[in-house]
């Protein structure tokens, strides 16, 4: 249910409420019971219909026929308003100018947007309307009919990069999954094989010649332990590629999603566990421009300062201080558990700095150069 309601876009539910001047004007007046079902069941279609092409947040509207079914109630609406003769039936000529913008097809929203200023320059004509009502209802129903067409297009390209960036991840893990099954049958294959077969024959050599069983056991561990540094250091690999790699993905990431990365770096000779907590922050923070910032640019910084090495990942979005998620609470507690620390600024954008020790005391390792 939880999940549900996130799904939801709450906003649009603000602008339902300038539908209590139809309601009042209709309520304003005794009126047979036939009419009073009629306009409430027509009422309820509408917001029906409404709350379909506009409420949900990860999906575009479910189609062409909803948002035009949609469309022509506004319009039936508007008919019946008019039938009524309540004052305000204008209102739902600006509720069509904007779902008839909330779709894919330009020439409907100009088509829609046409008629409905016909429609108010026959009620002027009429005498229904003055010219001050007329340019009022109209400049609404345009300024929300066109920011609605933008709206729909900047949603469609965010769901397609949402989509393009799923579909990237998928073959990545379906990539990696494939390469690891290689690397194991590569690592393994042939030398439990041979064990197996040294194995075989020392057990049929036991009482034939005794110390030629053994040479072959010895054999056999000695293989083992081969085999076993070869698995160690398979996994190491597969802990993370390098600060290196994780750039270069973090730049695939951020074009796909229309960001511009300005880097800078210097090469700097890092411990693996120091590396592996960069490479890790790296990502996550990325992740969470991509995500989250609504940024045009972010500038990732590497370097070293004095004894430390330096992440900086500084976007110019939306910034702020919002509660931090589980990504970034993990993020903090491997910085702190090498003598790091972290710092988060929510002011012009989001800062992140990570610093860290340039050695690891805790778990030495050989030096890496990273041509950060």
């Amino acid at each position: 249910m939880l999940k549900l309601l996130r799904r939801v876009n709450w906003l649009p539910l603000f602008w339902v409420v300038f539908l209590i001047y139809p309601v009042r004007d209709f309520l304003a007046v005794p009126r047979p019971a036939g009419e009073g079902a009629v306009f409430g069941a027509a009422l309820i279609v509408l917001l029906y219909l409404y709350a379909k092409n506009f409420m949900i947040l990860d999906s575009l509207p479910p189609g062409r026929a909803w948002n035009r079914a949609a469309v022509a109630a506004t319009f039936g609406m508007y008919g019946l308003a008019e039938g009524l003769r309540l004052d305000s039936a204008a209102t739902f000529l600006i509720y069509a100018a904007a779902l008839a913008g909330f779709q894919p097809d330009l020439r409907l929203t100009l088509g829609v947007l046409g008629a409905l200023l016909g429609l108010l320059g026959l009620q002027v004509g009429l005498g229904q309307m003055d010219i001050t009502a007329l340019l009022y209802v109209s400049f609404m129903a345009v300024a929300v009919g066109v920011g609605n067409a933008y709206s729909y297009r900047w949603m469609e390209r965010g769901i397609r990069m949402q989509q393009l960036q799923a579909e990237k991840e998928r073959l990545v893990r379906d990539a990696e999954r494939e390469r690891i099954g290689r690397d194991l049958h590569d690592l393994l294959g042939h030398t439990l094989s041979v064990i197996v077969l040294k194995s075989q024959l020392a057990s049929r050599l036991t009482e034939l010649d005794p110390a030629r069983a053994v040479r072959e056991i010895h054999e056999v561990e000695r293989i083992s332990r081969e085999a076993l540094q070869e698995v160690r250091a398979a996994v190491r690999g597969y802990r993370g590629s390098g600060l290196n790699a994780e750039l270069g993905r973090c730049k695939v990431a951020l074009d796909a999603a229309g960001i511009t990365l300005e880097y800078e770096g210097e090469p700097l000779d890092l411990t693996a566990p120091v590396e592996q907590v960069l490479e890790l922050a790296l990502r996550e923070a990325v992740t969470n421009v991509v995500r989250h910032s609504g940024a045009r640019r972010v500038r990732v910084r590497i370097g070293a300062a004095g004894p430390h090495v330096e992440l900086e990942v500084h976007d110019d979005g939306r910034g702020g201080l919002a509660p931090e998620g589980a990504g970034l609470t993990g993020m903090r507690e491997r910085v702190r558990a090498l003598g790091g620390e972290l710092v988060r600024d929510g002011r012009a954008g989001t800062r992140l700095l990570v610093r860290l020790p340039r050695t690891d005391a805790s778990a030495p390792s050989r030096p890496r150069q990273v041509l950060a």
